[in-house]
């Protein structure tokens, strides 16, 4: 971030930024916002908290005071409250499916699967050269439900997203059911006793080679490299239903920069955080930060972080949503059933979408 400051003030030089960090950092801010006081400028939470923090009156809203015609949709959505703009997002995470390059080789597997037809014939071809398809845990509820939201959400793209939010489409609704029914008809090509697995052996399974695949996000690489250096791993989307689906990626913000409402200097914080939501800075945010970019234009110079921002199709990660928040929980406590055959595919989407209808019955009490 000193970096970005920098560069930010080679354009801006009569503009001081001065950049702290703190490892008790959110609580720190917290408790100086609701004293009406904290930096004039502050690395916001992802909603749904940014939410909270822009209805309590804590964040500058700047609509009109930043320029948004760089932003990604996803980008722009995240930071959008009640139709007004109250962030400036300077950085993403991005979930698909990491895998060996060598081990998809190894079994014959020349494309990357687009569609689950695809995987399954994928998955086939790698547990006959013995080698375990697919790392998940089922136990934690992790890998799972990050595999559920992505196979979802290339079901439903962004505006059928959206439309699950606000509660006009259901996850019952057969098309929905069937992502968690072809979760469970892969079950074969998980390791031996998934459901008993958490996350980090899952991790380890697949850092290790003995797994071939693995729902993975662009922050995990690292992670997976410290483990086996010389790993050749790729990055493939979540693949699609059919062919008249997209596959797609989800994506969470990492970065956001937000301006104090009762800031010092209001100007000058709209300055450096508008200057961030454009190729400039974006670029700056990419070269320095690492994070994956959130505006149109701005290039990766790793490869495979290119890779996920050519993406077919983005759609936010589910928990940055007020009402689908508790979607991961509920995979945590139930959504080990189906694959022990004491629950149906339609019963566990019937809890998942109580889990949002109890979170809408909740936001209409508390307005």
């Amino acid at each position: 971030m000193t970096t970005v400051v920098a560069t930010f003030q080679e354009k801006y030089p009569n503009i001081t930024i001065n950049a702290t960090g703190s490892a008790q950092y959110q609580n720190q801010l917290q408790t100086a916002l609701n004293a009406g006081t904290g930096p004039d400028l502050f690395q916001t939470p992802s909603r749904p908290q940014l939410d909270v923090m822009a209805t309590a009156g804590q964040l500058l809203e700047l609509n009109q005071r930043v320029d948004q015609s760089a932003w990604t949709d996803v980008a722009k959505e995240a930071v959008t409250v009640k139709g007004k703009v109250w962030g400036v997002p300077g950085g993403k995470y991005t979930v698909g499916i990491a895998y060996h390059i060598d081990l998809f080789d190894k079994a014959g597997i020349t494309s990357e699967p687009k569609t689950w037809a695809e995987l399954t014939d994928a998955f086939t071809k790698l547990k006959a050269i013995n080698v375990i398809p697919y790392s998940i845990a089922a136990k934690d509820g992790s890998l799972t439900f990050f595999n559920y939201i992505g196979l979802a959400s290339s079901v439903l793209a962004l505006d059928g997203f959206d439309q699950v939010v606000l509660g006009k489409k259901k996850l019952t609704d057969p098309e929905l059911v069937a992502v968690i029914q072809q979760m469970v008809d892969w079950a074969k090509f998980y390791e031996p006793n998934f459901v008993g697995t958490v996350y980090q052996e899952s991790k380890a399974l697949f850092a290790t080679g003995k797994a071939a695949a693995m729902d993975a996000g662009s922050s995990d690489y690292n992670g997976y490299h410290q483990i086996n250096p010389n790993a050749k791993l790729g990055f493939m989307y979540w693949p699609a239903s059919d062919a008249q689906h997209k596959p797609c990626t989800n994506t969470g913000m990492e970065f956001i920069v937000g301006v104090n409402a009762k800031a010092k200097y209001p100007d000058q914080g709209t300055t450096f955080a508008g200057w961030l939501g454009t190729p400039a800075g974006g670029q700056a945010m990419t070269d320095n930060v690492k994070d994956l970019p959130v505006i149109n234009g701005v290039k990766s110079k790793d490869p495979l972080q290119q890779k996920m921002l050519d993406t077919p199709l983005d759609v936010p990660v589910w928990y940055e949503r007020f009402s689908t928040e508790n979607i991961g929980k509920v995979w945590t406590e139930q959504g080990q059933a189906p694959f022990e055959g004491k629950m149906k595919a339609a019963d566990l989407a019937t809890l998942l979408q109580k889990s949002i209808d109890d979170q809408l019955a909740l936001a209409a009490k508390q307005q």
